[in-house]
């Protein structure tokens, strides 16, 4: 068979044929130039970060300013804590301690004893557990946060039983640690919570508060954040405050901790 004979019979779709290649090869040579431009641009773009990210941004100068002012405002922090947070006698203070649990068994006992005792010849009730765990922490870190409460526990008491209150309840250290939401999301403050109530019998709780606020023990603030007057209770002729208390320590000291 001749080509004229195979043109005629199959001329309709060999046109056709030409006409789809013809468009494909003008698509792609327009594709191809335009996806060609926004490459070469990206690339482009690409190296020129590339290169900005391997020269310093910051010369040696601005670096040693830099490192000047983070130290200035750590200096900053601490001051700040030292005015805001309790600050730990040494007898809450595990630092030497040879056995945290000993002495944490040694301070409880002894304390129960004398600080309940002194507080009834004045004839003043102060909850019996003082807001501790029902079981002893066994944690070095559990220990430590437990006791900046207790320390936290016992100025507050005498404070109350020096300006006429009748009683200190429902006291609560709270010694759960704090859970961390991912691996580098530990809190600033590693802090311990402490909440109280002190009842007034037929007196004004003025002269306490403004204790506590001033922290009149001279032995520095006392990390008061919320105290709430409750209404007089006419038939007992009393009145309560609630208090909540926060015993911290800055990332340092509670890693520290950590580690005795």
């Amino acid at each position: 068979m001749s080509l004229d004979t195979l043109w005629q019979l199959h001329k309709r779709f060999l046109v056709g044929v030409a006409i789809g290649l013809t468009v494909f090869l003008i698509g792609s040579a327009i594709i191809g130039s335009t996806a060609g431009s926004d490459l070469a641009r990206h690339s482009s773009a690409i190296g020129k970060h590339k290169r900005s990210l391997t020269s310093p941004v910051y010369n040696r100068s601005q670096l040693n300013a830099l490192n000047t002012r983070l130290n200035e405002i750590d200096g900053r922090i601490e001051d700040l804590a030292k005015d805001a947070l309790p600050r730990l006698r040494e007898a809450y203070d595990l630092t030497g301690k040879a056995s945290p649990t000993q002495h944490y068994i040694e301070l409880t006992g002894s304390l129960r004893t004398e600080l309940i005792g002194w507080a009834l010849r004045r004839d003043v009730e102060i909850d019996e557990n003082l807001g501790l765990p029902p079981q002893s922490p066994t944690q070095p870190q559990k220990i430590a946060r437990v006791l900046r409460g207790l320390d936290v526990v016992e100025r507050v008491c005498r404070l109350a039983v020096q300006t006429g209150a009748v009683a200190v309840e429902d006291i609560d250290i709270a010694s759960r640690m704090p859970t961390s939401r991912g691996r580098n999301s530990a809190p600033l403050l590693d802090l311990t919570p402490v909440t109280l109530e002190v009842v007034f019998h037929d007196q004004s709780p003025r002269a306490f508060l403004d204790a506590v606020i001033d922290a009149a023990d001279g032995l520095g603030p006392l990390g008061l954040i919320r105290w709430e007057l409750m209404p007089e209770d006419a038939r007992r002729k009393q009145r309560r405050v609630i208090l909540e208390f926060a015993a911290g320590a800055l990332p340092s000291a509670a890693a520290e901790e950590e580690v005795l």
